[in-house]
């Protein structure tokens, strides 16, 4: 009886740890999701206005969206997100952390997307 005990035991962990994975990967994809709209939303801003820095509410709200997606995932970028919001408020602005480039935005969008393969 014992071993039938510790079988159902064992099933239940791996149902609550495959479920666990899926609202990782969920989270993961929210992320990924909110970033890029972010990021396309910068990159067409640029594009358009001759690279000018103007506080833009509507940039700082979408990297604001980001960062707040990112957070349970990845802290560290989630922070460096919420920078680049609170520039969009005041570009011009002296800082006293580097704020987060598009470019390497990009690349940490390919180190999440890694976590799908």
């Amino acid at each position: 009886m014992s071993a039938l005990a510790d079988i159902k035991f064992l099933g239940w962990i791996i149902e609550k740890l495959s479920l666990y994975k899926e609202k990782e990967r969920e989270k993961t994809n929210e992320a990924i999701s909110a970033i890029h709209f972010a990021w396309s939303r910068t990159y067409d801003y640029l594009r358009n206005n001759d690279g000018d820095y103007i506080p833009n509410q509507e940039l700082s709200d979408c990297w604001n969206d980001a960062a707040r997606c990112t957070r349970l995932i990845d802290p560290d970028l989630a922070t460096q997100l919420q920078d680049k919001s609170r520039f969009w408020i005041h570009p011009n602005l002296p800082r006293q952390r580097r704020i987060i480039m598009l470019n390497e935005i990009t690349d940490e969008l390919e180190r999440l997307n890694k976590k799908f393969e």
